[in-house]
């Protein structure tokens, strides 16, 4: 099993960065991240910023390889689902799939209708 430090370096690999570069990115020396990374002492926060600096998605990190991952089909989310932006970007989406919801719990009822006729239908002598 690859460690996390040898999966960063393959992705800066990948993408044309350096260790060097990327701690500086995170503003921490090269010791201090290597030390974060080999005590499991690295934030969440921190591979936050790693994989948004390498623009590939956070659970990338917790595959087993990087065989037949391609970085740059890979979606990469940097969304603010909090935002009033964000919540209008999709609010059509959202609109559309209550239409839908809407129309199921009909068809649903309608069904259920159906049914309550057939027992009766059934338990009647």
């Amino acid at each position: 099993m690859t460690n996390l430090k040898e999966k960063i370096l393959h992705v800066l690999e990948m993408k044309n960065y350096t260790y060097a570069d990327l701690a500086s990115h995170l503003s921490i020396s090269e010791a201090d991240l290597d030390f974060a990374i080999e005590n499991n002492t690295l934030e969440i926060r921190t591979l936050e910023l790693i994989s948004k600096e390498l623009r590939i998605p956070l659970y990338s990190f917790f595959r087993e390889n990087f065989e037949g991952f391609d970085f740059e089909k890979e979606p990469y989310y940097n969304v603010n689902i909090w935002s009033e932006e964000e919540e209008s970007k999709n609010s059509p989406d959202l609109k559309a799939l209550q239409l839908e919801i809407d129309a199921l719990r009909a068809e649903v009822r309608k069904k259920e209708l159906m049914i309550n006729a057939l027992e009766s239908k059934i338990t009647k002598p």
